[in-house]
Parts: structure tokens; sequence; C-alpha cells
């Protein structure tokens, strides 16, 4: 095929014709729009004429091609008339052949039939009598069957009878059996309401005593607030009658720390350790902190719920913490009910309630827990550990 080229104007190097510069100087065909028009209607031209050749090649490949397919089908056409022509004289000969057979295979089925029929007539003979031979044979085995049936029903008789025995024999042991399991049973649970009754009068013996107790520790406390009154009382009488003068004559020396602004954020929390005694009425001053010792429980037995454990911290100051041992807040354990309980935290003048499902742990201890040792206030009776609250570190 015939390479199309254009010619560059200004150096004479044939590019390609559809190039839009010149390989060789580099310059640019867009100037010479007229040139690149002939050369594309050259190109157009060119390959109108390679189309038409290459159509006229193809249609001379069709004609040759319908040419041989004629010849084809007329040698075929030929062949087949002549397999055609082979097959009806094979056939004539084959029917010709089938007749021949035919005839010879009737005269052999006449020959066969008549055989056949003898044969019949031997075998509706032997038929009669092994016919004879069956009735006799089912004669005798008819007796034998209505003999062994008046055998097979004495026997069955006989087992139905022992069966009917031993029917009735496990029906009679059967209900002895339940008559003994409910006697066992009745006796169970005789025993069981004898137990019930006996553990719930040692319940009711219990709470009696732990009620005792209660009330001996609240007349204790009552008795220690009255001597720490009484003490009170004569301290102010003692005051009143010391000379002014030696009153004078004391001096207090108060150390004051100050804290700047930084510090006064980190010390902030210490104050949640701070435990605040009730609010009492004026005309009945509470007693000094050192007089107002808590009577720890004496009961530390398993509770039969979280309601029975907090009921006895009910109105007391307890400790509080949301996981960490080292923060525990002094609050007061204000109701405790069924369902909930209620504290009421000093510092933000807070009362949450929380429910039972929510207590991670309850920790008590006689001698009293403390967030750094048992001999640094606060002092607690016991510790509840609870998630952190919403209003916590606002």
């Amino acid at each position: 095929m015939r390479v199309k080229t254009i010619t560059c104007p200004n150096c004479g190097h044939a590019n390609n014709f559809l190039a839009e510069e010149c390989s060789q100087c580099g310059i640019n065909f867009s100037r010479y729009y007229e040139e690149l028009e002939k050369a594309e209607a050259l190109r157009r031209h060119i390959e109108e004429q390679e189309k038409a050749e290459a159509l006229k090649r193809e249609q001379e490949e069709q004609e040759r091609l319908e040419a041989e397919a004629r010849q084809r089908e007329e040698e075929e056409k030929a062949e087949a008339l002549r397999r055609e022509q082979e097959e009806k004289e094979r056939l004539e000969a084959e029917a010709r052949q089938r007749e021949a057979e035919e005839r010879q295979r009737l005269e052999e089925e006449r020959r066969r039939q008549e055989e056949e029929e003898q044969r019949l007539e031997e075998e509706r003979r032997r038929e009669a009598q092994k016919r004879a031979d069956i009735l006799r044979r089912q004669k005798e085995e008819l007796e034998k069957a209505q003999a062994l049936k008046r055998q097979q029903e004495e026997e069955e008789k006989a087992e139905a009878e022992r069966l009917q025995r031993e029917e009735e024999e496990k029906a009679a042991a059967l209900k002895r059996e339940q008559e003994e399991q409910e006697r066992r049973e009745a006796e169970t649970r005789q025993r069981e309401e004898e137990e019930k009754a006996e553990a719930l009068q040692r319940e009711q013996e219990e709470q009696e005593r732990r009620e005792a107790e209660e009330h001996q520790r609240l007349e204790e406390e009552r008795r220690l607030e009255e001597e720490a009154q009484q003490r009170l009382e004569a301290e102010a009488q003692q005051a009143d009658e010391r000379p002014d003068e030696a009153a004078s004559d004391e001096v207090v020396e108060i150390e004051i720390e100050e804290l700047d602004s930084d510090s006064v954020e980190e010390h902030a929390g210490a104050f949640d350790f701070i435990e605040y005694p009730p609010e009492t009425p004026a005309d009945n001053p509470q007693p000094p902190v050192a007089e107002t010792v808590e009577i720890p429980p004496s009961d530390y037995q398993p509770a039969a719920s979280l309601e029975a454990r907090l009921r006895i911290y009910e109105g007391r100051m307890v400790g509080l913490t949301y996981g960490n041992p080292a923060e525990i807040q002094n609050v007061k354990l204000m109701a405790v009910s069924g369902d909930h309980f209620q504290v009421f935290y000093p510092i933000s003048r807070n009362v949450v309630s929380f429910a039972y499902g929510v207590i991670v742990s309850i920790t008590e201890n006689a001698e009293g827990l403390s967030a750094v040792g048992p001999d640094i206030s606060p002092v607690f009776p016991v510790v509840i550990e609870l998630p952190r609250p919403f209003f916590h570190n606002l």
C-alpha cells in the first residue's frame, strides 16, 4: 500500500499527511490549509479507489464461489439420483427376498401352531389332574388348619387369662407403690413444712435479737450523747467561773496557709472528704465529734437483700466511692426503700437516688474504713461503690 505524505513547504521534508508540524524544521502546517485540504481530498480519493477495488474483488470472489457451489450442487444431485436408483434396485431385491422368507415363516408358523395345539391339549390334561390333586391337598390342609386354629384359640385363651392375671397383679403392685409414694411425699411435705416453720421461727428470733441489739445500741448512743452534753455544760460552767484575766493571758497562734488560684482547684477535691454532721436545732447543740462515736453493727451475717444490708446504716454518715479506693466521699444515707436508696452530698447539697442494681460492691468493717488508713479521719463504717453520677466534677 502506498504511504500518503505531505511535503514541508519550508524544508521539503516528506511528513505524514496527518502531521500538524514538520518533523524536521518544526513549522506549523496550519498556515497552509489549502495544501492540507488538497491532501485530504487526495486521501479520500485514494481511499474511495481502494474501496472500489476491494468491492470489485469481493464481487468476483462471490461470483466464483457461487459458480463452484452450483457445480457442486449439480454433482451432488447426479450422485443422489444414482444412489436413489441403486437403493430402489436393492429394495426390490430385498422385497423379493422378504416375500420368500415370509412364505417360509408362515409355513413354519403353521407347523408350530399344530405342535402348540398338541402341547396345549396335553397341558390341559395335566392341569386337570393337577387341579384334582390340589383340591385333595387343600381339603387335607383345611382339616389341618381347622385343628390348628382350635389349638391356637385354646392357647390364646390361656395366654389371655395369664396376661389378665399379670395385669391385675401389676395394677395392684402399682397401686401399692403409688400409695407408698404418696405417703412418702406427704411425710416429706410435712417435714419441709416443719423445717420451714422452724426456720421462720429462728428467723423471727434472730430478727427480735437484732432489734433488741439495735435498741440497746440506740440507748447506748443516747446515753453517750447525754454524758457528752453534761460534760459540755460542766465545761461551760467552769469557763464562766474562770477569771477574765486568765482568759486574756492565753494566746492562740493560728497558722493560715494561703493558696494561689492554681492551688485552689488542686485542693478543691479534698473538701469532698470532709464529714459534715447533720443539721440540728439551735436549742439542741451537737456534741463534739470526739464524743459521737458510732457503734459499729455487731452482725455481719449474710442479709436477705441489699435493702436489709443498708437498712442498719439509714440516717448515718457513710462512705461513697466511684471505683477509686483513694477517693471516698462522706455522704448521709437518708432513706432506704424497697427498690432504691437516697444519699445526701453535704458539699453540693444534692440528694441522689440509686437503684440497688447499680451497686458494684458494699464494704463493711467494724473498726471503720478510710481512703488512706484506719487511723486518719474520716472513717466510715461502710463504703458503697457506685457508678459516677452526671454532676460529678462539674
